[in-house]
């Protein structure tokens, strides 16, 4: 299934702007890491009802956002299946572990477009676990992806728009992007365990372990291995290893003396 969705997103045009200089300067990631989510912007549930980010976000958790319009022909469709696919394949749970939410930055999607996006996705979910769709006006959304760096432009009916997803911490800050529409599972929960790090209780022993060894690639943007934190890792299992290995032998030298 990942290697159809590859196929697929390598046939489509990513841009739909002919001009270079747009693409350049109006369309992609302006990465604000440790910048803060606009959280007082108005959101529209599929319902009807009107909220905010500040109100629906939980204060426990990171938060996963997923900004694709509803009424896209192309790539969103992509990167929602993408989000599926890791979120089912992941030990972390949305509503449960972490925030998940999509919103459109179409001003012209309708919450009915975001119920049909529900019912498609969320509703593949157990009970206690959530994935929110929103959509709101043309001065909130430019307001919220501004905040969080994510530059579209609109092209003819469609817009032309950067794939991927934004992890947020539970205070609402920028944690990480991770591009594309295909989201590897370890990167995915590496990068929530990241943003999660100042969370009483929501990092074990093994997480850390995994986040000391495992660094952020910015130019692949992928979770690469730490080669030298591997080997000060491996150091330090050896050296508490020979630790052990050498009270056994004290004490078995000890009894024996007895």
């Amino acid at each position: 299934m990942k290697f159809i969705f590859f196929l697929a997103f390598l046939t489509i045009n990513v841009f739909g702007v002919s001009d270079v200089a747009d693409i350049r300067n109006n369309v992609g990631w302006d990465e604000k890491y440790g910048q803060m989510l606009d959280v007082n912007s108005r959101l529209i549930s599929q319902t009807g009802q009107e909220t905010t980010f500040d109100n629906i976000l939980s204060d426990d958790n990171p938060t996963v956002l997923v900004l694709a319009y509803y009424s896209c022909p192309k790539m969103c469709s992509f990167i929602l299946d993408g989000v599926s696919e890791v979120v089912a394949a992941s030990e972390m749970r949305p509503g449960v572990d972490y925030n998940l939410v999509t919103l459109s930055f179409n001003q012209s999607d309708t919450p009915e477009l975001s119920q049909n996006y529900y019912n498609k996705f969320a509703n593949n979910l157990s009970n206690e676990e959530s994935w929110s769709f929103y959509t709101s006006d043309e001065e909130s959304i430019q307001k919220i992806t501004a905040s969080v760096g994510f530059k579209f432009q609109p092209d003819g009916d469609e817009f032309a728009h950067p794939a991927g997803i934004i992890i947020l911490t539970s205070e609402r800050v920028v944690s990480r992007y991770l591009s594309g529409v295909i989201y590897d599972p370890r990167d995915f929960k590496l990068a929530l365990l990241e943003a999660s790090e100042g969370t009483t209780g929501k990092v074990s022993l093994t997480d850390k372990v995994l986040l000391y060894c495992f660094d952020f690639d910015p130019v692949g943007k992928r979770y690469a291995l730490k080669a030298l934190n591997v080997m000060k890792l491996g150091g330090a299992i050896t050296l508490i290893a020979i630790i052990i290995m050498m009270g056994i032998l004290w004490l078995k030298k000890s009894k024996g003396d007895t």
